[in-house]
């Protein structure tokens, strides 16, 4: 009887177990029949996480203001690592240390204040923009062309009081229509 008994419970674990691997191998079996539809949706499901392309309907101006921004952050990065390799020279005059932190410093509050102003220049106005700032100019790069004054003189207002420096060495550039 005992052994009648354990026979029982093995047939049991094992009918669970099948049962376990059969619901498994049916929830995650590749859908070949699957229409199409359904298929990107299962598809999409199962990377969930994945990164996806997305393609903007304003390809042109999007790519190009991201290409512009990927080119500055690269040229920043690169000056960025010039000057913490002249700090972490240990043959570097003291002159040179002091310049290179003082550079450095100047070069981090430059890329802080046009990331400032572009972030309110798209929160006031609803544009997508790009700053440029020299030693004593600011270059402002538009997405799209404005047809009203008020829009202007407001991204004026924003760089002058940001930058300090006056109207007339801040230049706005407006995107062509239909670019």
């Amino acid at each position: 009887m005992i052994l009648r008994k354990r026979q029982l419970v093995t047939a049991a674990l094992v009918m669970a177990l099948g049962a376990a691997v059969f619901v498994n191998w049916f929830y995650t079996k590749p859908r070949a029949e699957a229409a199409p539809a359904e298929a990107s949706v299962t598809e999409a499901a199962e990377n969930l996480g994945d990164a996806q392309y997305v393609i903007s309907a304003t390809t042109g101006k999007t790519d190009s203001f991201a290409e512009a921004r990927l080119e500055r952050e690269k040229a920043q990065s690169k000056a960025m690592e010039a000057l913490q390799e002249v700090l972490r020279d240990t043959s570097a005059t003291q002159t040179a240390t002091a310049e290179a932190s003082k550079a450095l410093a100047d070069l981090t509050d430059r890329i802080t204040l046009e990331a400032d102003i572009e972030t309110l220049i798209e929160a006031k106005t609803g544009l997508e923009s790009l700053v440029i700032l020299g030693e004593d100019s600011a270059e402002i790069l538009l997405s799209d062309s404005v047809s009203e004054g008020s829009v202007m003189l407001q991204i004026s207002e924003i760089a002058c009081g940001k930058t300090g420096l006056p109207a007339e060495k801040i230049t706005i550039i407006e995107s062509k229509k239909g670019s």
